[in-house]
């Protein structure tokens, strides 16, 4: 054996120290619009999923139920209500508090003051909000501007976040869609 010592000298471990800072500098950026996109992401499919809910509820109590979007400032949160409150159809149903902690943000129009699929609508816009299910599962105040037809889900913090926007029909149907998906994705809007 000999007498020499094996290890990592100080040289080593400054030379890993600067490269891995290096290559850390270099992928935060992406990494942070990584993220945003998937709370962005997520954020929408909460909302579907809670718009799925509020559809099945109408159906399973037969009666007129509410989904009200209750912040003026976009931040998620709402409220699932009947609208003829009775022994099947409570007063409220469910609710999820408003969340002041995220920069998740949704704007939401009327079938008629839609804007293009290209145009963003602003956090906040057309907040509070409200959208109603019939007994049969429909919603058919969309069609005469009475409820909310699109939801736009942005990121306060960062434009450059990927949107996402759901759509809702007269005859109760929810999807998500990416703006920004090419045709013939299945995510494209249309």
């Amino acid at each position: 054996m000999s007498g020499r010592q094996c290890g990592v000298t100080l040289i080593e471990i400054l030379m890993t120290l600067s490269v891995s800072a290096v290559v850390l500098a270099i992928g935060s950026p992406a990494i942070g619009q990584w993220v945003r996109d998937i709370e962005v992401r997520s954020s929408a499919s909460n909302l579907l999923s809670v718009l799925h809910a509020a559809r099945a509820e109408a159906l399973s109590r037969n009666a007129t139920v509410r989904l009200e979007l209750t912040d003026e400032q976009g931040r998620p949160g709402w409220r699932l209500v009947c609208v003829q409150v009775s022994a099947r159809c409570p007063a409220l149903i469910r609710q999820e508090a408003v969340n002041a902690m995220t920069a998740i943000r949704w704007g939401v129009s009327t079938l008629s003051d839609m804007p293009a699929f290209s145009a963003a609508i602003g956090a906040g816009h057309g907040m509070p909000a409200r959208l109603r299910f019939d007994a049969v599962g429909a919603a058919p105040a969309i069609t005469n501007g009475g409820d909310i037809a699109r939801i736009d889900v942005t990121h306060a913090s960062d434009t450059a976040a990927r949107r996402r926007i759901v759509l809702i029909a007269a005859q109760g149907m929810a999807r998500v869609c990416d703006p920004s998906a090419a045709s013939g994705h299945p995510e494209h809007c249309h």
